[in-house]
């Protein structure tokens, strides 16, 4: 039979009432309410303890994972004649705006036109797209599931050692389409070029992409 665990909703009264050192800790964190989460032996208490270390972390995720959720909703709007659906935030609108004029503006391939344009033969069809990609060679934007490779990044088929290179001087947070974004903005660091247009000049668009990286800069 599951344990039914202690929890109690404390009240502003209660809380004022608590030891000032805990007020103080309280009052420094951004809450809307307090409970106290109570288990009967040491090893649950150590569980309830470890859920609460990872749950912003889970919950940031979640999150994450929903704005994605509506930001595909509104892609398929942007990219179609179907009526505009509701959607959570305006940023999640402005993000499914971005991403389908970026999609309308700059051709990209999916995994089977790179396996074509290649001229190597491996019995995967996602290959070598897919490897290119796990070595940092290429970067990748999802659409409905699937990735798409931007194609300014290839050259006779095979991707620009420079790409390479200008990953790995990103920050290594950023997803595929922040990458993508960034390729295709304007750049104070390069005159206002866009870094997809300046890949002729390898050194310039790397120093732009450690300016990006570096939190000392800005």
């Amino acid at each position: 039979m599951a344990e039914t665990l202690p929890l109690i909703n404390l009240t502003p009264d209660e809380i004022e009432k608590l030891p000032a050192k805990l007020r103080d800790k309280i009052s420094a964190t951004d809450v809307i309410g307090v409970w106290l989460v109570g288990g009967t032996t040491e090893r649950i208490a150590q569980r309830i303890a470890r859920v609460v270390e990872l749950f912003p972390r889970a919950a940031a995720k979640h999150n994450e994972q929903l704005s994605d959720a509506n930001i595909e909703k509104m892609l398929d709007v942007f990219l179609s004649d179907t009526p505009r659906p509701p959607v959570e935030t305006e940023l999640d609108i402005d993000n499914a705006r971005l991403r389908a004029d970026y999609l309308q503006e700059t051709p990209c391939l999916t995994a089977a036109q790179v396996h074509a344009a290649s001229g190597l033969n491996p019995r995967n069809r996602s290959e070598p797209a897919s490897r290119w990609k796990r070595e940092g060679r290429l970067f990748a934007v999802r659409r409905s599931g699937i990735d798409l490779y931007p194609a300014f990044q290839f050259e006779d088929g095979v991707p620009r050692p420079v790409i390479k290179k200008i990953l790995a001087a990103l920050p290594k947070d950023m997803t595929g389409w922040q990458i993508a974004l960034w390729f295709a903005s304007g750049n104070g660091w390069l005159g206002g070029d866009e870094p997809q247009e300046r890949l002729v000049d390898p050194d310039a668009v790397i120093d732009a992409a450690l300016k990006l990286a570096d939190p000392a800069v800005g």
